[in-house]
């Protein structure tokens, strides 16, 4: 029994940690200021999940997050109790973050408090080195958090596809025109199409870079690479949704227009965006670490 208790003495202070954070997250009204809002915050962060905000992915993060604790649980037994003081520090900048949201009435930044309270808590009961492993887990949270300026990030990106998609067409020699995000056929063999919000490949772009993510963190040993792996995220996401779009004009051009419009445009995204991205996302990792597997097999033999 003492051994038992020895061993499993986190389980505790953990508990009461978890109430804790559970409780002003979910439970206490901190943001009543809010006209016409929820004034929890756990419940004003799931009314953004919305296709307002291109959010509407926030809805599987706590199913990841539980995941990714489950898996880190797993790896962190394998370690030894470790001095774990300084995650005090993460835990109270979490703290102070969560005092200032509430103060200034601005739920996101009480969000940022979330991965710092639940990882220096964390790491201030297990210690270094088994709470290193929670990390990312903590830290995932910030994929449920609308972003600032992302619809502004929408409207660029409306701009560049449209004018990549325009420039190719010329170059194969599709005759086109462009009149703002709408591309046309010149010699109106079919009808233009409008690259609108949905087009700019945002979303495909918010999915892209939480799978970006979590396969940096699994597949990459160093820092530097998972950094850099995760980095490759946006232009794949470009890459994608450029080829995305230029498909569905090259099949307007073959004659069947009302089915890229419809069909294709539906499941572009799912056969296209994604293996096109994901690939790239995969060649990124192999060259990343070509010498090291090259290494490894002059080993070998």
């Amino acid at each position: 029994m003492k051994k038992y208790i020895e061993n499993n003495k986190w389980i505790i202070p953990t508990g009461i940690i978890a109430l804790v954070v559970i409780y002003y997250i979910f439970i206490h009204a901190t943001y009543s200021g809010l006209e016409n809002r929820a004034s929890e915050l756990g419940i004003w962060t799931k009314n953004t999940w919305n296709t307002r905000n291109n959010l509407e992915h926030g809805y599987i993060v706590p199913v990841i997050f539980i995941f990714f604790i489950v898996t880190a649980v797993k790896v962190s037994r394998k370690e030894e109790y470790s001095d774990g003081r300084w995650g005090l520090v993460l835990f109270w900048f979490g703290v102070i973050l969560y005092l200032i949201s509430a103060r200034a009435i601005q739920p996101r930044v009480g969000i940022m408090a979330i991965p710092f309270l639940i990882s220096g808590g964390i790491i201030y009961v297990l210690g270094w080195k088994k709470g290193r492993h929670f990390l990312f887990a903590s830290f995932f949270w910030y994929f449920a958090m609308p972003v600032p300026g992302l619809n502004q990030l929408t409207n660029g990106l409306q701009v560049l596809i449209t004018k990549w998609c325009y420039s190719a067409g010329g170059l194969t020699g599709m005759e086109l025109t462009l009149s703002g995000n709408t591309i046309k056929s010149a010699t109106d063999s079919w009808t233009g199409f409008d690259i609108a919000e949905g087009c700019s490949g945002i979303k495909s772009l918010m999915a892209l870079v939480m799978i970006a993510a979590i396969y940096a963190y699994y597949t990459q040993k160093e820092l530097w690479k998972k950094v850099f792996l995760f980095s490759m995220a946006l232009p794949l996401a470009l890459v994608g949704n450029f080829f995305r779009i230029f498909t569905i004009l090259v099949i307007a051009e073959m004659g069947y227009a009302d089915f890229a419009k419809d069909t294709y445009h539906d499941w572009a995204g799912l056969f296209i965006f994604f293996p096109v991205a994901l690939t790239g996302l995969f060649i990124v990792d192999k060259l990343l670490n070509r010498k090291k597997r090259t290494t490894k097999k002059t080993k070998v033999n």
